[in-house]
């Protein structure tokens, strides 16, 4: 009888383990700070990247009224920045949807049509954090906070090539220029 009540203990603090992890996965909320940033902006990437009839819903001749949406629904000003020295130009934007509210995502692209995607977005966690790189299947990037607005640059480029571009935004965002 010991042996039996033992051995249905084990198999019940194993059934309920188990189950508990199994639901803890099903009612997780989601990311949060620099890691969820990351993975929204992959996720922009890997959604409109690929697209050629329209990557982008307001393109870059257009700049002012999404400048204007952007702060109407983030409640501050986004910064565009310039990226032609480097060779890529601004092709437009869109606000997309995160489970941390509106974002800005912005699509540059180069004589090759390789496409980089910009988010930006208001941080209610990780308002000021240091630029680090992450990688999701075969794209890359580098996201940072600074002020209480979380950026990250997303691209197929390697992290290597992609730093400096991501380092010339963060400059820009954090000069106004």
């Amino acid at each position: 009888p010991f042996w039996r009540m033992a051995a249905a203990a084990v198999v019940l603090l194993v059934a309920g383990g188990s189950g508990g992890w199994m639901l803890h996965g099903m009612f997780r909320q989601p990311g949060e700070g620099m890691v969820a940033l990351a993975d929204e902006a992959a996720n922009s990437f890997a959604t409109y990247a690929p697209d050629r009839v329209r990557p982008v819903e307001l393109r870059a001749d257009n700049m002012t009224e999404l400048v204007d949406w952007a702060t109407e629904r983030m409640g501050r000003k986004p910064v565009l920045p310039d990226l032609s020295k480097s060779g890529y130009r601004l092709m437009g934007g869109r606000m997309i949807s995160t489970s941390h509210g509106a974002g800005l995502m912005l699509m540059y692209d180069d004589d090759r049509g390789t496409r980089l995607v910009m988010l930006t977005r208001p941080m209610l966690a990780d308002q000021n954090k240091p630029m680090v790189p992450h990688a999701q299947g075969n794209v890359e990037s580098w996201s940072w906070a600074s002020g209480g607005m979380g950026y990250s640059l997303v691209g197929t480029l390697s992290a290597d090539t992609l730093h400096p571009l991501a380092d010339d935004i963060r400059h820009q965002a954090e000069t106004g220029a």
